[in-house]
């Protein structure tokens, strides 16, 4: 996995590609605590080049959009590939998360 990070108009882009599993997730969070330990709370995880994810990638989103909902923040995900949009329609997660094109 790996994970690029830029800002644009505020809000913080998280660019990840590879697979976000249980193997990589431990990354994942370390780096979206850091941003959010550095105050950005408006955060958009770009999944353009994401292959996969599964439960363990989920329960990490989840907890990332907490912490900044708790700051009055909030995250979005974008550019999903049909098998990723597809595990986010199946939980349900779609309701939970704004998903932009």
């Amino acid at each position: 996995m790996k994970i690029d990070t830029d800002k644009k108009n505020g809000v913080t882009v998280l660019s990840v590609s590879g697979n976000l599993d249980a193997e990589s997730v431990a990354c994942f969070k370390k780096e979206a605590n850091k941003i959010v330990e550095e105050g950005c709370y408006d955060l958009l995880v770009d999944c353009k080049s994401l292959d996969f994810i599964d439960s363990m990638g989920l329960g990490a989103m989840i907890s990332l959009l907490r912490k900044v909902r708790a700051h009055q923040g909030d995250l979005k995900v974008a550019h999903l590939n049909p098998d990723v949009r597809q595990v986010f329609e199946i939980t349900r997660l779609n309701r939970l998360f704004e998903i932009l094109p």
